[in-house]
């Protein structure tokens, strides 16, 4: 994965594509300084990926705050940051995917809780969700 980041990183050089190249230079930084503290030359994909959603997390966030402060000349930018750094991520399931596999999950077993359900979730589909969506779902589906 870190040689696909490189390699995008090189093409951004070459085709001047700046929001591209400093999304990347972030990204590259964030995995390097992660594997400085897991002290590890190469993280799992597993942890890539957990790095490249904490990216796009913090974008997320400051869209967030930026728009209930009423500062847009920075959401484009930004917007276009998130959608560079999820080419990099597994195909996420959707909400209609995760709430098929909830409602599975509850016709098999009718006594099955939201933290047991979170649990088997991320047992067997982990990376590949949204925590915060599946989270909802979860609970208005399993009460």
């Amino acid at each position: 994965m870190k040689t696909i980041l490189k390699n995008a990183l090189k093409e951004a050089m070459k085709t001047k594509d700046k929001v591209q190249l400093d999304t990347l230079r972030a990204l590259l930084t964030a995995i390097q300084y992660e594997e400085i503290r897991k002290k590890s030359e190469d993280l799992p994909p597993e942890d890539i990926n957990a790095i490249i959603k904490n990216e796009i997390k913090k974008r997320r966030e400051t869209i967030d705050f930026a728009e209930k402060g009423g500062r847009s000349e920075a959401l484009p930018q930004l917007k276009q940051e998130i959608e560079i750094l999820e080419r990099y991520l597994p195909k996420q399931l959707s909400a209609e995917e995760l709430e098929t596999i909830l409602l599975e999950m509850k016709n098999s077993n009718p006594t099955l809780n939201m933290g047991a359900a979170m649990k088997q979730l991320k047992e067997k589909h982990a990376g590949l969700y949204d925590g915060k969506l599946a989270s909802e779902l979860a609970k208005r589906l399993l009460g």
